[in-house]
C-alpha cells in the first residue's frame, strides 16, 4: 500500500502567487530554494553459499568495509544465498537459501560467473554488475558512494511479539527531479546465524552468518512507485510480514532501497537496524 502527495512546497508556491510581484524588490525575486541532498548509502548485495570455500573470504571483505571509518555509516550489506551451483550452495546444517536470492542471481547471470560475487548498487562496472575479484570490493564502494542521492528514505517498523507479525513503514521525498519509473524494494536479513560452512582451511562448525536475506517483504521485486516525481513530492507505503520460529527478532533488520525500474539501478538504501524498541 502506498500514497504519494506533493508536501508543504506546493501551497508555499501558491501563496506565493498571491503575492505582486510589484511588493517584491527585484533582486529579492525567484530566490530558489534548495535542500541538502543525505549522503549516499550504498547498497552491497553479496552472493555466497555454504559449500563455497571461498565465500568465508568474501564475507571477510564485507565485514572489512562495513567497519571501515571511510564506509561504515554508508554501506548496507546483504548475503543472498541462491539454490544453483548446489556443489557450492547446498546447506549442510541450516538452509540460507531463499527464492528471491535464486531469482536475482539468475537475473544477473550469476551461474556463468560463480561465487563470491558482489553488486554494487548494481552498477556495472567494466561490463559487469557481478563483481568476482573481492579484493576490488572496497573500489567499488568508493565509486558507487560517490553519486548524489536524488531522494531520501526513512523506514520505521511495528512488530508484535505475541503474533510476530511486523509492520513497515517507509516515506521517500524525492530531493530532485526523477522522471522515469521507480520501484521500493522491502527486504527482511537476519544476523547470528550459525552454520557449518566450508573453507579453504577446512569446515567451520561455528561460522557465523550475517545480514542474511530471509524474505523480500514486498515481493521479488518490490512496488512501483511509478514515474515523475518532483523535488519535495513523498511517496509513502507499508508492507507486513509474519515472522518464522527460526527466525530471532532481536537480529533482525530491514533494508529498504528504490531503485530504477528501466535497469534496475540502485538510488539510495537505507537500514533500519532494529524492529524491536
Amino acid at each position: 500500500m502506498r500514497n504519494i502527495y506533493i508536501g508543504m512546497a506546493t501551497a508555499a508556491v501558491a501563496l506565493a502567487g498571491l503575492v505582486s510581484c510589484d511588493d517584491i524588490k527585484e533582486q529579492d525575486r525567484f530566490i530558489p530554494v534548495e535542500r541538502e541532498h543525505s549522503a549516499k548509502v550504498v547498497l552491497l548485495e553479496e552472493f555466497t553459499g555454504a559449500r563455497c570455500v571461498n565465500c568465508p573470504n568474501g564475507a571477510a571483505e564485507v565485514h572489512k568495509i562495513l567497519e571501515s571509518d571511510e564506509f561504515k555509516d554508508n554501506v548496507v550489506a546483504v548475503s543472498l544465498y541462491p539454490s544453483q551451483l548446489t556443489s557450492l550452495t547446498a546447506p549442510t546444517t541450516v538452509d540460507l537459501r531463499t527464492d528471491a536470492a535464486s531469482e536475482y542471481f539468475s537475473a544477473y547471470d550469476g551461474t556463468t560467473k560463480g561465487l563470491p560475487g558482489a553488486m554494487f548498487d548494481r552498477t556495472p562496472y567494466n561490463g559487469s554488475v557481478i563483481q568476482l575479484d573481492v579484493a576490488s570490493w572496497g573500489t567499488f564502494v568508493n565509486q558507487a558512494i560517490k553519486d548524489v542521492p536524488p531522494l531520501d528514505i526513512t523506514l520505521s517498523g511495528d512488530y508484535d511479539a505475541a503474533s510476530r507479525k511486523l509492520d513497515v513503514t517507509y516515506k521517500i521525498s524525492f530531493v530532485d527531479l526523477v522522471a522515469e519509473e521507480v520501484c521500493m524494494q522491502l527486504w527482511l536479513i537476519e544476523n547470528g546465524i550459525v552454520s557449518f560452512q566450508y573453507s579453504t582451511t577446512g569446515l567451520i562448525p561455528d561460522y557465523e552468518n550475517n545480514h542474511v536475506l530471509r524474505a523480500a517483504i514486498n515481493g521479488t521485486w518490490g512496488e512501483s512507485l511509478g514515474v515523475g516525481h518532483t523535488p519535495n513530492q513523498i511517496a509513502e507505503g507499508s508492507s507486513s510480514i509474519t515472522l518464522k520460529s527460526d527466525w530471532k527478532a532481536e537480529n533482525v533488520q530491514v533494508v529498504g532501497f528504490v531503485y530504477r525500474a528501466s535497469d534496475r539501478r540502485v538510488l539510495q538504501a537505507h537500514l533500519l537496524k532494529s524492529i524491536i524498541d
